[in-house]
């Protein structure tokens, strides 16, 4: 064979690698045939071995120069062994002769391993390389389906503990009756699982809210907030004539004092701060704006007549109003982040977790209880009020008491005894 027919088919041998990834064993048998043949040109084999030497060392992969490398380590050792046969004067020109007609073999040999080789490498090695990615992606959806399951998991242990909250109607109405619904007055109570629709309702209808009212002032800022026509941190200069007495701290700050809307709501909850609810009044928009919020929360019961300390229009028969019911249902409706927002209800959450007033339904709670809480309460009209939110690792519940013409030490002491019984018989 010529010297062109030799490189045809050296050029044969690397077409049949580099279309290897197509059909790996068909590639396989055409690359060892081709091999093969080039053995047999003994005549061009320093010309191919030449052609075979100059394969670019920068294409290679380490494991392929290793294994170059190692074949050309055997060839060496073999020649080695070759040339150490015995020295004898009448043998070593047949030797030598032995040696020189193997020679041609040798070189082919090394030619087929060679392309062997390499026809394995783009056969078997290149393929590996995409398929050393499938780890890394079954490795990552591992995790997805782990962070999946564990998410689940989480639900359902938060959907068990829940459910394992104990709410026996007959208890919670017999504790009811002992404690609230043995006192003079008109008593109005809501107990109900944050996360069930069992409720037990008591003489609900609407009765005098005095400071509970102002949850639902809170809830407007808020709701209107998320609208984009307030913003909690705007700010607002104190005046002498927007002062007004009873329970607060705004009225003991000097004139020109700057709050942020943020900060008088918290003082208007934590504090009660009647200066701090009729500021938001006027800055939300009046009651009309305000009682048409609270009418779309489904609070059906709940108006605002009046701002705080308003004896005239006390005078005038015009008092705020609202329901056990409608309270109940609006604290357990931001506790399940189900009234405004996420982010409102648990800022919400957090101005009510910081209430002063723990005077009544949690008074008698161990300290490892969470309550949320606002009361209010107006001594003139024997209004005594309290609505909370009380959570421990069992779950949470929502309790609500209104009590009106009633003695202010009776209503407390009902109160008292009331939230623990209900924190007994629900939560322990």
């Amino acid at each position: 064979m010529d010297p062109a027919s030799a490189s045809s088919s050296i050029q044969r041998t690397a077409d049949t690698r580099g279309t290897a990834d197509a059909a790996q064993s068909d590639g396989s048998a055409r690359v060892k045939n081709q091999a093969e043949s080039v053995a047999n040109q003994a005549t061009v084999a320093n010309a191919t071995q030449s052609q075979v030497s100059e394969r670019p060392v920068t294409r290679q992969t380490q494991s392929e120069r290793q294994s170059y490398q190692g074949e050309q380590e055997e060839t060496s050792n073999d020649a080695s062994d070759q040339s150490t046969v015995t020295s004898n004067p009448a043998t070593r020109t047949n030797q030598a002769a032995a040696h020189k007609s193997k020679m041609p073999g040798l070189i082919a040999l090394l030619v087929l391993i060679v392309a062997v080789g390499g026809a394995t490498y783009f056969l078997y090695l290149r393929p590996s390389t995409t398929q050393s990615t499938a780890p890394a992606q079954s490795s990552v959806a591992h995790k997805k389906t782990t962070r999946h399951s564990s998410s689940v998991t989480k639900n359902s242990q938060s959907t068990t503990k829940s459910t394992a909250v104990s709410f026996d109607q007959s208890q919670i109405r017999n504790d009811i009756n002992s404690t609230v619904g043995a006192i003079s007055g008109t008593n109005s109570v809501y107990v109900s699982p944050v996360n069930s629709k069992q409720t037990v309702l008591v003489n609900d209808g609407a009765q005098r809210s005095a400071s509970s009212i102002k949850i639902f002032i809170m809830v407007t800022a808020y709701a209107m907030a998320k609208e984009g026509v307030f913003n909690l941190t705007d700010t607002h200069t104190v005046t002498d004539s927007e002062k007004v007495g009873g329970t607060g701290v705004i009225q003991n700050m000097d004139a020109g004092t700057k709050l942020s809307y943020q900060e008088i709501i918290e003082h208007m909850i934590d504090d009660s701060d009647n200066t701090a609810a009729n500021i938001m009044i006027e800055k939300l928009g009046g009651f009309d704006l305000i009682n048409n919020k609270i009418s779309n929360m489904g609070a059906t019961d709940t108006k605002l007549r009046r701002k705080m300390m308003d004896t005239k229009a006390l005078d005038d028969g015009k008092d705020n109003t609202t329901s056990a019911h409608d309270m109940g249902m609006t604290l357990k409706k931001i506790y399940n982040h189900q009234l405004v927002s996420r982010q409102a209800d648990e800022e919400m959450l957090t101005i009510l977790a910081k209430n002063q007033n723990r005077t009544k339904l949690p008074k008698d709670l161990p300290s490892s209880a969470t309550v949320y809480n606002k009361t209010g309460e107006y001594a003139d009209y024997g209004v005594q009020n309290d609505a909370e939110i009380v959570k421990n690792s069992h779950g949470a519940f929502v309790a609500v008491v209104l009590s009106e013409d009633g003695d202010q030490n009776d209503q407390i002491d009902a109160m008292n005894r009331l939230g623990s019984l209900l924190y007994q018989n629900i939560l322990e």
